[in-house]
């Protein structure tokens, strides 16, 4: 028995699996259909759960076979509010694929699938990933590998480091004619507070790679009434994680020093644990290529190219944690991501038939890796080398 026929074999289910998650669409933090038909259905091949994994009900641990090596393989499940515009329904589906064509070709290894809850960073459980590279889920773990949809094949990852935070800017309230002198304009302090991190940009020299995205949620209830509370979410993101971390704090204390000056009281809360820049394995990364390419599937190499990150992933804490090999899945040309047409790609019925070919490659790579020891000290290596 070979790869194909075991994917031949379970083709019907696996497109299922992605059908039913593209359908059930649940925001991050609260997939609860998904992650439990995920743990069902790799509970039928004789995969062992831990659920609730790491304080979060939506996690789960599940893992199949005995000894070294270990793979990993991350599983992503949630949606986003105009649905799987992201093709997370295709990520759960080819994770599903390949630990089930692997369960039957290891004698001796563990095959171990993270399912990995709100990577968007929605709730109480976002960048669950970054909480479990932190937490030590992959210390045992000697390679992971992770899957995206794309408009493109390619191997390999960039990602800028990425932080989200809400600003809650707390005043007083009175009649905006008759008496504001007794009020405490909380959306006059946040306002300033926008203004003044717009202009923190020159703080960053161009190779960081500095974003700012800031968007209002709360600017007051009516016109005539002074606002005695405003909110703002911030998004700052950085090629540059150690940059990052300072650059936050520089924001904290401006936006501090503003709201004293104004006399709201302020309130700032994380929103998610920070994203770190990826750090990718070009040994594993290079493994994938070369099974993609046997497919006939000319892939696009990230790790050997001069383009920038654009993006940002929880699954870049795992690269720092364990070495973390990526493949990107082609669902269509020139998508923007995020959107309706990513959306509408990302349904098994038109990307199924790839999704089934980024199973085949992702399987071969992993066995070949699993069986080659020699390959496998190289991928350490590469990792221990880059710390």
């Amino acid at each position: 028995m070979d790869i194909d026929s075991i994917i031949i074999q379970h083709k019907n289910s696996i497109l299922s699996i992605s059908d039913k998650i593209y359908n059930f669409a649940e925001l991050g933090s609260r997939e609860y259909k998904s992650s439990t038909l995920m743990m069902d259905e790799l509970k039928k091949e004789g995969f062992t759960i831990v659920n609730p994994y790491m304080g979060m009900d939506t996690a789960f641990r599940a893992e199949y076979g005995v000894g070294s090596p270990v793979v990993g393989i991350l599983m992503e499940y949630d949606a986003l509010p105009n649905g799987h515009s992201c093709g997370h329904n295709l990520i759960s589906a080819w994770a599903y694929g390949t630990a089930i064509v692997l369960k039957n070709f290891i004698s001796s290894g563990k095959i171990v699938v993270f399912g990995t809850p709100s990577e968007e960073g929605i709730g109480p459980y976002a960048g669950s990933k970054a909480i479990m590279a932190k937490s030590g889920a992959f210390n045992n773990v000697d390679f992971v590998i992770g899957m995206h949809p794309d408009d493109r094949w390619a191997v390999g990852s960039k990602a800028l480091a990425d932080s989200e935070m809400e600003f809650i800017f707390h005043g007083r309230s009175a009649h905006m004619a008759a008496s504001p002198c007794y009020g405490i304009n909380a959306l006059d302090a946040l306002v300033t507070t926008y203004s003044a991190i717009n202009n923190m940009r020159d703080l960053a020299k161009g190779d960081k790679n500095i974003v700012v995205g800031m968007v209002i949620r709360d600017g007051g209830k009516a016109s005539n009434v002074v606002p005695d509370r405003a909110a703002m979410e911030v998004d700052l993101r950085s090629s540059d994680s150690s940059f990052l971390v300072e650059f936050i704090e520089k924001i904290k204390k401006l936006a501090k020093g503003i709201s004293d000056g104004y006399g709201t009281t302020l309130e700032i809360k994380d929103l998610m644990p920070m994203y770190t820049e990826y750090k990718a394995n070009r040994v594993i990364d290079g493994v994938l290529y070369d099974e993609l390419e046997k497919i006939g599937i000319d892939a696009f190499n990230i790790d050997d190219s001069d383009e920038s990150a654009s993006g940002s992933t929880d699954e870049a804490n795992v690269s720092l944690a364990v070495p973390t090999g990526h493949i990107d899945l082609k669902i269509g040309t020139g998508l923007p991501g995020h959107s309706d047409q990513f959306r509408e790609a990302a349904n098994p019925a038109r990307a199924g038939e790839n999704l089934i070919i980024a199973i085949r490659a992702a399987s071969s790579a992993i066995l070949k890796i699993m069986q080659d020891k020699q390959r496998l000290n190289k991928i350490k290596e590469e990792f221990d080398n880059g710390k």
